[in-house]
């Protein structure tokens, strides 16, 4: 099976040898790129932490934190904290239902990008909260970018698995019709349903894996195999 992988370059290298050792003919692309930025630390209570990019981003930093809910198995092995909570679903819309009740009246603190998900503001309706942009996130929709619409449009690739929501975006500004039409032909996975909602904006179906993360989306993929 030969699966496109949509991640950022920097941690493409890792994802593709990965799929690689489970059988799969992985190949891989960029669509956005990542840009860390300065930031502080506020006091608080608890910090919430959203991505891998975002942990990594505070354990360069030396930052040691108290009490975090991670978003992730991933970024809480990254985060040096004295606790680190899970949702049961590595997704901010079940982080906010599992754990409003215990952040209401507390200081907290989110460590993400510039596009994160809008879940996650609404703590500040209960609580006192801060946003902490670690780094931004750019699109890339150059020539590179381009050469894999052109390949998803010949009908190179059997799957193709979007890991975030702006990688979708990304990749739909370039994808036309008749590539939009080619996706049909398809297995498309996305990482979880913020990713795939977006899709789903473009008319794209895409499959989510139980566990969102990428050992999920390797035994979603392992299903599909013939």
């Amino acid at each position: 099976m030969k699966v496109l992988i949509l991640r950022p370059e920097e941690l493409l290298e890792d994802t593709l040898k990965k799929f690689s050792e489970h059988g799969f003919e992985a190949y891989g692309c960029p669509f956005i790129k990542l840009r860390y930025v300065d930031f502080e630390v506020p006091e608080h209570d608890f910090a919430i932490v959203t991505s891998q990019n975002a942990a990594r981003a505070l354990k360069e930093r030396g930052v040691k934190l108290k009490r975090v809910i991670a978003i992730g198995k991933k970024t809480a092995e990254l985060i040096d904290a004295e606790e680190v909570l899970l949702p049961s679903k590595f997704d901010s819309e079940t982080l906010y239902r599992e754990f409003a009740e215990m952040l209401g009246g507390k200081r907290v603190v989110a460590f993400r990008s510039n596009a994160g998900s809008d879940v996650i503001r609404r703590l500040a309706e209960i609580a006192d909260f801060r946003e902490i942009e670690v780094y931004r996130i750019e699109k890339l929709q150059g020539e590179v970018q381009k050469k894999e619409i052109e390949r998803v449009k010949a009908g190179f690739y059997d799957a193709i698995v979007f890991s975030s929501g702006m990688i979708a975006r990304s990749f739909l500004e370039l994808c036309n019709e008749e590539c939009l039409k080619a996706l049909e032909k398809i297995l498309i996975v996305a990482i979880g349903p913020p990713t795939a909602n977006v899709l789903a904006e473009k008319g794209v179906k895409a499959e989510i894996p139980e566990e969102y993360t990428f050992d999920g989306i390797i035994r979603l993929l392992k299903s599909k195999k013939m």
